[in-house]
């Protein structure tokens, strides 16, 4: 086989492959439609290690879901749950919503999963909660925890969805304009 043979061949395999790889690599439009979720709130907490103690809690939960265009929303969240004079939990934990509550309406959900705590009976335990929004990103929680050395966290929070609020935002738009809203409808 000759040089010039060899090159010519080359040339068009070379062709080819970087044919392919530009067809391959040449971006769709982004479809991607999931929901969000960045809860600020407060509350109260009972700590029942032996004695009961009631705490300020504060709380923050961020994370992503599936598409609202289905009934139901599956998604993850990350939360820091502190509670004054104690410390904070850090965890994430698997949530079910409902259409409306992603869509920033009338909706509930649950929320199971795991933390790990950084004060008194320091270690790792699980979390369980029932989430209630309403209009406007108002959302109330309220759920339990057991944690290290049969440590127990009983805890209420009201707050501001602040995703609810704006981008997955499709009620009250005659009272509350929300021109980009995230698709859903």
């Amino acid at each position: 086989m000759s040089v010039a043979r060899l090159a010519r061949s080359l040339r068009g395999w070379a062709l080819a492959i970087g044919g392919a790889g530009a067809l391959m690599g040449w971006p769709p439009p982004a479809r991607a439609q999931a929901t969000s979720w960045l809860y600020v709130g407060g509350g109260a907490g009972v700590v029942d290690t032996g004695e009961p103690q009631t705490r300020v809690a504060l709380q923050l939960d961020t994370g992503v879901g599936t598409s609202a265009r289905h009934a139901l929303v599956v998604g993850g969240i990350f939360r820091a749950q502190g509670y004054l004079d104690a410390g904070v939990d850090l965890g994430g934990a698997a949530r079910l919503v409902t259409r409306g509550f992603a869509l920033g309406g009338f909706g509930a959900g649950i929320d199971a999963g795991v933390y790990q705590r950084f004060w008194g009976d320091h270690g790792p335990g699980v979390v369980g909660n029932l989430v209630v929004g309403g209009p406007w990103g108002i959302t109330f929680l309220g759920g339990a925890s057991v944690g290290p050395g049969d440590q127990r966290v009983y805890f209420v929070s009201l707050g501001i969805d602040m995703a609810r609020l704006t981008v997955h935002r499709h009620t009250g738009l005659d009272w509350f304009s929300n021109p980009m809203r995230s698709p859903g409808d």
